[in-house]
């Protein structure tokens, strides 16, 4: 026979269902076995002539195409010869699926130039048809029954079996023909959320009337959809804020609301319209308290009017407001100047009534987490209008007395007001929202894992995404930068530093130690074990950059830390500017405390363990000659008014850019009249710069609503804590 090119051919055979591959080649109308010592000739016997053909084989081209079937992408392994005369055998690699090879792998074979024989006899044919999925969404009364068929071709199946595939983590749906179809694999995250938060129905699912963005996101792109007027009319308010009807400001008001706040005030009304809690998550600064001030006086009026029109008088509505103690008085004062018509009830103090009939002479009743939590089993049986939660990062712990004693309070309403939804993990989000629509995030335990484990551990941009579409019609999220037009410039320094030689021994001496320490114990145990440790020496390293006598009280040499800070509070002073100081760590502000006394400077001092708060604040805002605060950033990095202040110092940053803001939207805020002037003191060659580096790094999440300092730590990795600790 002439010299011709080899066509490889795959012969498919199954035994036991076990998948098989054979490969042979074609020369013209003759077939050869595929075998590894090529020879140079074979010979064919044609029954036509009775006749025996020498073939010239080309071994180099049946080799390359040997090699090709061999290589890992096709998901195949050499296996043994059946006989000597025999072509060669492979078999499936372990862990590939004979679908998924059938499906994916055996195309890409044929595009190469494979011949395949021998498919249409095995059990179970491939449906290479591409999938499609219709919807039809009907409303209940506070749920949407949601049904849908998948089509490959001209073969259904209800979504139930997807659910039932994807739950036995498989890929592949039996079609009622026999053949099998590919479940797609973007379909696994698209969907699990459905089968996770929905209630299974004989037809399909219900799905809670919170859940409405998970449906929208799951028809968006589906090729049919049929969905009812009322679902409609709700997926376009939801998801435009488009429908929200323009509310009237009470007449007893005394304020004027921004554009801004008439928006958010308008947006609380629409939440109570459509029984939705929600979180109004705006800026510190921007006017949380006026905005709900406003839509507390509204409710009352209405209430008013409808009691005019009706022969019996209505229920009381009554509203509880929860704050830290350290914004009762606040709240008080803000309410008397701007809603001085609504009855308070001051119900923070140990003189509080013991008869809880005396709410009903009131619009709005003022309590503190404490309280709550130590009079939460009389207040449960109390049936309140609206519950109000201020600085809900209150109950960022869903386990903490005070997140289960919020989630057990009656009422017909529920609100958040917060300016950092999340500070330190995803799961103080879940908290939040179990409290404010119970059901709409899953069960701790699922979103732990669906939700938390992605983004933490991960950086899942994706779960991200998802996670904010879920909450995103329940939180109203406003900056300063976006709303506030007339504010005063804000400019932001990083003031660097270098260590004195005593401060940088000492840095030194504790770096090294914790090297070693940790890099042994990642070695034998992993990063995710030595988590504590790491915390712990990160902390060290920065107490030290601020001054090493808070690692070592006898220190006795200087901090460039210190140095910096004093120079900087006493060329503000000179030129007549007020300052606020904020620090992590009492210690560090014990410190300053100790020399602005020294030198004798006046001063405001704040931190948890203050009582009078309110008065040190007036102190600092009307006493002219008291030109320095310093404040513990956890104590007074919210609910405080400082306008009197123009410069914000923050001695050592913290790793949460939301926190350090919030600290600094003590000064730039409504009634900021003056430029603000921020500065970060920052230490060279240290773990501050470095940890800095290492944010920007990671900073994957950074736009999204998920941003945690917690989440940034567990994603460091073990070159990472060596760079941190060199």
């Amino acid at each position: 026979l002439p010299s011709v090119s080899p066509v490889p051919r795959i012969y498919l055979t199954e035994k036991e269902q076990e998948l098989s591959v054979s490969l042979r080649f074609g020369y013209a109308e003759h077939e050869l076995g595929a075998i590894r010592k090529v020879p140079l000739h074979s010979f064919s016997y044609l029954a036509e002539g009775d006749r025996v053909v020498r073939i010239r084989r080309e071994a180099a081209v049946e080799l390359s195409w040997f090699k090709q079937l061999e290589e890992s992408s096709t998901g195949l392994k050499s296996g043994a010869r059946r006989d000597k005369t025999s072509a060669d055998l492979f078999l499936l690699r372990k862990g590939i699926h004979p679908f998924d090879f059938l499906t994916n792998q055996l195309p890409r074979l044929v595009e190469a130039g494979f011949e395949v024989y021998g498919e249409s006899e095995l059990s179970s044919r491939i449906n290479r048809a591409k999938p499609t999925i219709s919807f039809k969404v009907t409303s209940g009364i506070d749920w949407f029954d949601l049904k849908a068929v998948i089509e490959w071709g001209d073969q259904q199946v209800p979504i139930e079996s997807l659910r039932r595939a994807l739950r036995r983590d498989e890929r592949f749906i039996k079609l009622a023909d026999g053949s099998v179809g590919e479940i797609p694999p973007e379909w696994l995250d698209k969907y699990k959320h459905l089968f996770g938060l929905s209630e299974p129905q004989e037809e399909g699912y219900r799905v809670s009337r919170h859940h409405i963005a998970l449906i929208d996101d799951l028809v968006r792109d589906s090729e049919q959809i049929e969905v009812d007027q009322k679902f409609e009319a709700a997926r376009d308010r939801l998801r435009n804020f488009s429908g929200i009807t323009p509310r009237e400001v009470p007449v007893s008001f005394k304020g004027e609301l921004r554009p801004y706040q008439k928006a958010g005030y308008d947006w609380l009304h629409f939440l109570r319209e459509a029984s939705f809690g929600g979180c109004l998550a705006d800026d510190m600064g921007t006017g949380k308290t006026i905005q709900t001030l406003c839509f507390l006086l509204s409710l009352r009026e209405e209430w008013l009017q409808q009691n005019l029109r009706r022969r019996k008088k209505a229920p009381p509505l009554v509203n509880l407001l929860v704050v830290p103690r350290s914004l009762v008085v606040n709240w008080i004062r803000e309410a008397e100047r701007f809603a001085p018509d609504l009855s308070i009830l001051d119900f923070a103090h140990g003189a509080r009534t013991t008869d809880l009939t005396e709410f009903d002479q009131h619009d709005l009743v003022i309590t503190t987490y404490g309280i709550l939590i130590h009079e939460i089993e009389r207040l449960r049986d109390y049936q309140f209008d609206t519950v109000i939660l201020d600085e809900a990062q209150a109950i960022k712990n869903p386990a903490s007395e005070s997140a289960r004693a919020a989630r057990a309070i009656n009422c017909r309403h529920r609100l958040t007001l917060t300016g950092t939804p999340v500070e330190n993990n995803t799961l103080e989000l879940w908290s939040q929202f179990a409290f404010l629509n119970p059901g709409l995030l899953g069960s701790a335990d699922y979103f732990r894992e669906e939700f938390l484990a992605p983004i933490e551990r991960r950086n899942d941009e994706e779960t991200a995404r998802t996670l904010k579409r879920l909450i995103y019609p329940f939180i109203l999220r406003r900056t300063k930068d976006q709303v506030i037009s007339d504010l005063p410039p804000r400019t932001e320094k990083v003031l660097w530093g270098e260590m004195e030689p005593d401060q940088r021994a000492v840095y030194i001496e504790t770096r090294d130690h914790y090297r070693d320490l940790l890099l042994k114990l990642i070695q034998e145990k992993g990063v995710r074990q030595a988590r504590f440790r790491i915390l712990e020496g990160l902390l060290r390293l920065r107490q030290i950059c601020n001054h090493p006598k808070l690692v070592k009280p006898g220190y006795k040499g200087g901090s460039a830390k210190m140095d910096s800070l004093l120079e900087t509070l006493e060329t503000a002073r000179a030129e007549g500017h007020k300052v606020l100081v904020f620090s992590q760590f009492v210690k560090m502000l014990k410190l300053v405390e100790s020399e602005l006394t020294r030198r004798k400077i006046r001063y405001a001092y704040l931190d948890g363990s203050t009582t009078n708060r309110q008065e040190r604040v007036d102190q600092f805002q009307q006493d002219e000659g008291i030109c320095i605060f310093l404040i513990s950033l956890k104590a007074g990095g919210v609910g405080l008014n400082l306008t009197a202040a123009d410069y914000v110092v923050h001695v050592d940053p913290w790793w949460n850019p939301a926190v350090e803001m919030q600290a600094s939207d003590r000064a730039h805020r409504i009634g900021q009249e003056r430029p603000v002037f921020i500065y970060k003191l920052m230490i060279k060659d240290s773990v501050e710069e470095k940890i800095l580096r290492l944010q920007e790094k990671k900073r994957t999440l950074v736009t999204q609503l998920i941003t945690t300092e917690a989440g940034f730590f567990k994603s460091l990795s073990t070159e990472d804590i060596e760079v941190l600790f060199t």
